[in-house]
């Protein structure tokens, strides 16, 4: 019987001294930047002329930085960040990198119905965009293309999942992977998982 209220982490809440012990030697940082050699650059200080001024150095901002000055070289492109670059978001989020536009698909059905498939598509092609950069550009980055597991800890997230699916089969869409019981805990084996959605193209790590 599961008591209302309650998550299968209550439930089957570890010992203190487990939580201790896995959390022993660690630190609050992005660990990933640890090796990487960042150059810091000089405060701006007095008046700077710009074709194009940028605010903020995440993944958005060096983004356009980038697709502004391919499409014209001679622009005066200034990106403006107040600490360092990817010390925010895009820098703590351990390298993640998602195709959705809408911070999920429900979210987008419920705000963004009639331009859902479009803005799905825009989001693909994007992430599409950042993998092809890496030999376009000559950047130093790695890609993976790994995808992203959707996970269920409770018998009626299963069903949710299920249904998930389906919908993805009937919109064509054969990169939708529906992983139940073992084949769930082969990719992440934890005894919470019931189940899990491989949406195999709409993630990568950086």
């Amino acid at each position: 019987m599961i008591r209302v209220g309650t998550t299968v982490f209550e439930r089957r809440r570890p010992a203190a001294s487990v939580v201790e012990h896995a959390l022993t030697g660690t630190r609050q940082a992005a660990f990933w930047l640890d090796d990487v050699q960042r150059p810091r650059h000089p405060e701006l200080r007095g008046a700077v002329t710009a074709d194009l001024a940028i605010v903020g150095g995440g993944y958005t901002g060096l983004w356009t930085a980038v697709l502004a000055k391919q499409r014209n070289p001679d622009a005066r492109v200034v990106l403006l960040e107040g600490q360092r670059i990817g010390w925010a978001a895009s820098g703590r989020n351990g390298g993640f990198c998602e195709a959705s536009l809408t911070h999920g698909r429900e979210n987008g059905e419920n705000r963004w119905p009639e331009e859902l498939d479009e803005l799905d598509r825009l989001g693909l092609e994007n992430l599409d965009e950042i993998e092809a950069a890496s030999a376009e550009l000559g950047m130093d980055f790695e890609f993976e293309r790994n995808g992203a597991l959707d996970i269920a800890v409770e018998p009626h997230q299963v069903e949710w999942l299920r249904e998930a699916a389906a919908d993805a089969a009937a919109r064509g869409d054969d990169s939708v992977e529906l992983l139940v019981g073992d084949a769930a805990r082969a990719e992440v084996n934890s005894p919470t998982y019931l189940a899990a959605l491989w949406n195999k193209r709409t993630s990568a790590l950086l």
